[in-house]
């Protein structure tokens, strides 16, 4: 392997944040990652697909109908699931946001189809050195003059792609992530495979058409709760849209908690009774309970702790529920907006929350409608 590869690959490195980046990513590190991830692919192309035994075709063959999706509206609590599943040794957990509904299928079939594999591959090569701008990087370990674990990673994926396509499972290109992730780490014979993508409950109805067997875990959080650490971390958030994510993810949680497949799991009962809602996930996914369950890690390495207000909290740490402090964060105004448009959905999960006086709900109500009114109004004249 040129030793290209490996100083773009320290020049890379040493432009990724030492800490979690609150602001966008320069410039600079947009462009030298892409172009370490098209070294790597250019390589990965000139070797070719990694050789696919027979025995590791059937183990991921039957992998690939085995999937556990974790949902649930942003900063509900996902990522403290997936993280805490990720050391399981019968589960492949994607170590970073798979995206496939909700991002990369439009790509993808926005592209011609001769590079929809490239673009694919290039990607995820820059998740899994980099997955949110914040450590742990590297989830595959890091590469030398002699090989890549990236490399492999991309032939594995060339490999995959040529042999799943199937056009009755639309998931086929992520499954071939999956799958090529699955080979790398040396987990392909695991009892599933686990994907964390907020808001992938829209789809729950795609995902059980194309695979009936999938498992869903559906994170749930304190409304009031999950729109301060979104004011917190995402300044310019609207609050509409926040509202209208958690009303939709609220209801697809009450149509669907009673079938077996579907886990509504409560983020606060998590953070404040980790053994026993990890027992509970245990028997869920029927795996076997491990200690590691209540170990938050990336890919094997310890995961900062789940929380956007706790600062002091150590790596892999899990930060109960109270420490989560907002105070201050949302208005009294807001925090009637929210109990007026999602209260009563809330509180059918226990979420309580102060009921507005009549006037400001249906000042609210009148509002909201209003808003769809004019929109509807504005796309018929386009």
């Amino acid at each position: 392997m040129s030793s290209t590869i490996t100083k773009a690959e320290q020049h890379y490195n040493n432009l990724l944040p030492k800490k979690r980046l609150v602001q966008s990513p320069a410039a600079e590190l947009l462009t030298v990652a892409k172009e370490w991830s098209a070294l790597i692919w250019d390589e990965a192309e000139r070797l070719g697909p990694m050789p696919i035994s027979a025995g590791m075709l059937a183990d991921g063959l039957k992998l690939a109908d085995h999937p556990v999706f974790i949902c649930g509206v942003h900063r509900s609590g996902t990522t403290l699931v997936r993280n805490l599943l990720d050391g399981h040794p019968e589960l492949v957990v994607l170590p970073s946001e798979g995206t496939y509904f909700t991002n990369i299928e439009f790509k993808l079939l926005s592209l011609p189809e001769n590079e929809r594999l490239g673009y694919l591959g290039m990607e995820w090569l820059r998740r899994l050195a980099n997955p949110i701008n914040q450590p742990p990087y590297w989830l595959l370990g890091r590469s030398t003059d002699e090989a890549s674990p990236y490399i492999s990673f991309a032939r594995y994926l060339i490999a995959w792609w040529g042999l799943l396509k199937e056009p009755e499972n639309t998931q086929w290109p992520h499954i071939a992530v999956v799958l090529a992730y699955a080979a790398c780490t040396g987990n392909i014979k695991a009892k599933y495979w686990v994907d964390k993508t907020p808001v992938n409950e829209r789809f729950i109805e795609r995902i059980w058409h194309e695979m009936p067997g999938a498992k869903i875990i559906h994170v749930l959080r304190h409304p009031l709760d999950i729109l301060a650490s979104r004011k917190k971390m995402e300044p310019g958030i609207t609050i509409r849209n926040v509202l209208r994510a958690m009303k939709l993810s609220f209801r697809v949680a009450a149509e669907h908690e009673n079938d077996p497949r579907f886990m509504v799991l409560h983020y606060e009962q998590l953070c404040n009774e980790p053994e026993a809602v990890t027992h509970g996930l245990a028997n869920f996914l029927s795996i076997t309970y491990l200690p590691d369950l209540q170990q938050a890690t990336v890919a094997g390495i310890p995961a900062d702790a789940n929380s956007s207000f706790e600062l002091q909290a150590g790596s892999g740490q899990i930060v109960k529920a109270a420490r989560h402090s907002a105070s201050g964060v949302l208005s009294v105004g807001e925090q009637q907006l929210v109990a007026a448009y999602i209260g009563s959905l809330a509180g059918r999960f226990n979420y309580q929350m102060a009921k507005p006086n009549a006037i400001f709900k249906y000042y609210f109500m009148l509002k909201y409608w209003l808003f769809l009114y004019l929109l509807i109004i504005y796309i018929n004249k386009m």
